[in-house]
C-alpha cells in the first residue's frame, strides 16, 4: 500500500497508519509504538500489552531427553515469555546414556541453560517457567560477539589436547565445550524474536555458528578415541584460521579479508582432498562441513551489505 507524506509544522513529515492495522492492534492516541530502521525500510511494531505475555505449553508423555530438550529450546527461541512443562512420567529416557533419569532433575538443567528465564513453579506433574529479565536489543551484538570468541577457545583447546594425545581433556571438550555455544545461540535467536529484530539472514548466520560449534565437538570425540595425526592436525589448525578470517570479514566487511579468506578456503579444500583417503574420514567429513559452515556466514554477510 502507498501513503502520502504530509508536512507539519516547519521540518516534521507524517505519514498516516493504515486503519486496519490500526484496529486490529488497537492503537490509540498517545500509544507508544516502536519504529525500527533498516536500511531503506521502517518496520512499526504496536508494543506488547502486559495481557499480551506470550505462553507455550509442552507435553511431555513419551518423548526422550534429545526430543524434550528440542521442544524447550524451541519454545525459548520462540520468544515464550511462559513454558508450562505438563509431565506424563517422572523419568525420560536419556538415550545418550543408555538408561533413564528423573525428569526433574533434566528439566533442572535444562532451564539452567535458558539466559533470563526461571523456574517459577514445580509440582510432580507440572513446571511453569518463566522470563525473568527483559531481553535488550542492545546485548544482540555483544552475545553473537561471544559466540565467535567460545567457539575460538574451544578450537584453541581442541589443537592444543589433540597434539597432546590428551584422551580426558578431549572427552571434557565433547560433553561440556559446546554447551556455552548453544546457550549463546539460543539467547541470539530468542532476542531476534523478542525484539522483532527478525532477519533470515542473522538467524542463518547465528544456525551456522551453532554447527560450526558441533563439528568442534564430534572432532573432540573423535580425537580423544584415536590419536590424532599430523595431516589431520594441520587440517583442524586450517579451519580455525577459516573462522578467524569469517569473524574478521563478517564484522569488518573489508575486501582483502574477503581475499584472504577465499584463499585459505581455497588451501584448505586442497588438503582436505589430499588428506581424503589418508586421514580419519569422520574429521575429514566434520572439517568439510564446517568450511561450508563458514562459507554461509560469508555469504550471509555479503547479501547483508546489498541492503
Amino acid at each position: 500500500m502507498q501513503r502520502k507524506v504530509s508536512k507539519i509544522g516547519p521540518s516534521t513529515l507524517m505519514v498516516s497508519l493504515p486503519s486496519k492495522w490500526v484496529k486490529k492492534y488497537n492503537v490509540k492516541k498517545g500509544d507508544s509504538l516502536e519504529v525500527l530502521e533498516e536500511g531503506k525500510s521502517l518496520h512499526i511494531y504496536a508494543e506488547k500489552t502486559s495481557t499480551e505475555a506470550k505462553k507455550v505449553h509442552v507435553k511431555l508423555e513419551q518423548e526422550n531427553a534429545t526430543l524434550a530438550r528440542y521442544y524447550l529450546a524451541a519454545a525459548y527461541r520462540s520468544g515464550a515469555d511462559e513454558i508450562e512443562v505438563h509431565l506424563a512420567k517422572n523419568t525420560i529416557r536419556n538415550d545418550k546414556e543408555g538408561k533413564d533419569e528423573d525428569v526433574h532433575d533434566f528439566l533442572q538443567r535444562t532451564v539452567e541453560q535458558f539466559i533470563g528465564m526461571g523456574i517459577m513453579r514445580n509440582t510432580p506433574s507440572l513446571y511453569v517457567v518463566k522470563e525473568l529479565a527483559a531481553v535488550k536489543e542492545e546485548e544482540f551484538d555483544t552475545t553473537l560477539r561471544r559466540i565467535f570468541f567460545s567457539l575460538m577457545v574451544t578450537n584453541d583447546d581442541l589443537i592444543t589436547n589433540s597434539r597432546k594425545n590428551n584422551s580426558a581433556a578431549l572427552n571434557h571438550l565433547f560433553q561440556y565445550a559446546d554447551t556455552q555455544v548453544n546457550r549463546l545461540v539460543d539467547y541470539c535467536l530468542r532476542m531476534l524474536e523478542k525484539t522483532k529484530m527478525m532477519n533470515p539472514v542473522l538467524y542463518t548466520v547465528i544456525l551456522h555458528l551453532e554447527e560450526f560449534g558441533d563439528g568442534l565437538k564430534y572432532i573432540a570425540k573423535q580425537a580423544a578415541q584415536k590419536k590424532v595425526d599430523a595431516t589431520t592436525l594441520a587440517l583442524i589448525e586450517q579451519i580455525k584460521q577459516l573462522l578467524i578470517l569469517t569473524e574478521k570479514y563478517f564484522y569488518g566487511g573489508k575486501s582483502e579479508v574477503l581475499v584472504e579468506y577465499e584463499a585459505t578456503k581455497r588451501v584448505l579444500r586442497e588438503k582436505l582432498n589430499e588428506a581424503e583417503k589418508i586421514s580419519d574420514p569422520v574429521i575429514w567429513l566434520k572439517i568439510n562441513k564446517m568450511m561450508g559452515q563458514t562459507a554461509g556466514i560469508i555469504n550471509a554477510k555479503l547479501l547483508m551489505q546489498c541492503h
